[in-house]
C-alpha cells in the first residue's frame, strides 16, 4: 500500500477538512484519508495515482501538490537502522 502527501491550498476549517475528505475517499483505490488543516497537508493511503489525487482536488476547488521528502525524512520514516552518517545518529 502508497501513501501520498500533498500540500493543498485553500483549508482553513472543518467544512474545507470535509469537502476535501469528500473529493478523495469516492477515488478508486484510496483506503484512508488523513487532513492536517494546520500543516495544509493532505496523506492518502492507497493505491490512487497521484495525478488523480491532484485532480480531484483541483476540481473540488482546492489547488495541491506533490509533497517530496528529503533523504533524511525518508530515512526517518523508514527507519534506517542508524547506519553511520545517518540522520538517526
Amino acid at each position: 500500500m502508497n501513501t501520498s502527501t500533498l500540500k493543498v491550498s485553500g483549508m482553513n476549517c472543518g467544512a474545507c477538512v470535509r469537502h476535501v475528505n469528500a473529493a478523495l475517499q469516492p477515488l478508486a483505490g484510496v483506503e484512508r484519508v488523513d487532513v492536517d488543516l494546520a500543516a495544509g497537508l493532505v496523506r492518502i493511503v492507497g493505491t490512487a495515482d497521484g495525478p488523480a489525487l491532484i485532480a480531484a482536488l483541483d476540481g473540488a476547488g482546492y489547488p495541491a501538490e506533490a509533497v517530496t521528502d528529503s533523504p533524511a525524512a525518508e530515512a526517518r520514516k523508514t527507519g534506517c537502522g542508524g547506519s553511520a552518517g545517518c540522520c538517526c545518529n
